[in-house]
């Protein structure tokens, strides 16, 4: 039977997090900020293997959640950027991998049944991505500190981690040259442009989803999980 994996991304420099070693590494209570994470991806009925991207630096730390963690079963060394870390990731997909869900480190309230769904809908789509409504109101300056115009917010989705691939798209994801895939921002760009007529299913959700960036979100996220319960 084919595997799923979920990926966690600790490629992260933390350099808007001002610390050394970057904010995944940040202890919250007696656990790191991405084992938060990789307990979620654990609890997940549907992610068999767990795979950690990180910043060449801190493999050692890899090795030791590996060790902690036997869901971990590779690290991977993080790009300079989130979409190069997918495409490292995308390397080392082998035939008996199905489907591939990838999940910030630093998103430790994603519920373990938002990565079951994601690997239900990618049965029939070949990418799904979590997105949530626009309630404020969507401005275009441009290169300009002025609004230019205003778009109608019902058109757009807010856009964030996880993603979740098939296989069969991270292998053509796989034959990009890297020089190509640095072009682009966002991993949903790279697919648009280089693997046309793969349907990209919009996974529209009101669940928490707090990424932490900076300093003052790591007092924000203690609180939120001392008092959040652990999600199932």
């Amino acid at each position: 039977m084919r595997k799923n994996i979920g990926v966690i991304l600790a490629g992260g420099k933390g350099k808007r997090f001002g610390t050394v070693p970057p904010k995944q590494f940040a202890f919250i209570g007696d656990k790191m900020i991405i084992e938060y994470t990789i307990e979620n991806l654990k609890r997940a009925k549907k992610v068999d293997e767990i795979y950690i991207t990180i910043n060449p630096k801190y493999k050692e730390l890899g090795y030791k959640l590996a060790e902690k963690y036997k869901h971990i079963t590779k690290i991977i060394e993080g790009g300079r950027t989130r979409t190069e870390s997918i495409y490292n990731s995308s390397l080392e997909v082998n035939e008996e991998v199905k489907k591939v869900v990838f999940i910030d480190a630093v998103r430790p309230f994603v519920p373990p049944h938002v990565f079951d769904e994601f690997m239900r809908l990618l049965d029939k789509y070949g990418v799904v991505k979590f997105c949530s409504k626009i309630v404020d109101y969507l401005a275009f300056t441009g290169d300009s500190e002025f609004i230019e115009r205003t778009d109608n917010r019902d058109k757009w989705r807010l856009c964030k981690a996880p993603v979740g691939y098939q296989s069969e798209i991270l292998k053509r994801i796989s034959k990009i040259p890297r020089e190509e895939v640095l072009k682009f921002e966002s991993d949903l760009g790279l697919v648009l442009s280089k693997v046309p007529n793969t349907e990209i299913y919009a996974y529209e959700s009101s669940e928490f989803n707090f990424k932490i960036t900076y300093k003052e979100d790591l007092q924000l996220a203690k609180l939120l999980l001392k008092h959040h319960p652990r999600n199932t």
